[in-house]
């Protein structure tokens, strides 16, 4: 008796294409488990550099919160921003110099406002402040 199936197909081809069907489906579920470890690996590695990335700006952060702590950086922060001096020091504010440079053309002929130019230290801050100076009218 010959190894025939009903369906006039022998055995083995019958065997060999079961083997082949599984062998298939294992090689493309191995090749689709490849292909998402290698996306989780990746993710992974991304993961880690956002974590040092982290992990430097708390540092900086760290050092910048011991520095705002300390009276070095107080009084930094009171001489430069509120001009502030320690006894026996004296403060020097620079005015700017609003006075036109040699060789300019008029500006009255360009149709250009002159610069302001202060006579005075009192005119210079009023200037500074508040714009135009005005000044104050004559007592009577």
């Amino acid at each position: 008796m010959k190894n025939k199936l009903p369906g006039s197909i022998p055995i083995a081809q019958f065997v060999a294409i079961i083997a082949l069907s599984i062998s298939i489906f294992l090689i493309v579920d191995l090749g689709r488990r490849a292909a998402a470890n290698y996306r989780i690996q990746r993710e992974a590695e991304r993961l880690e550099l956002m974590v040092e990335a982290a992990q430097d700006y708390q540092a900086k952060l760290k050092a910048q919160r011991t520095y705002a702590a300390s009276d070095l950086y107080v009084e930094e922060i009171a001489r430069r921003e509120l001009k502030w001096s320690k006894p026996g020091e004296t403060v020097v504010a620079i005015l700017p110099n609003y006075e036109p440079a040699p060789g300019t053309m008029k500006s009255e002929a360009a149709g250009i406002q002159e610069p302001f130019v202060a006579k005075t230290p009192q005119e210079a801050w009023w200037y500074l402040f508040f714009g135009d100076y005005q000044p104050p009218a004559p007592l009577p």
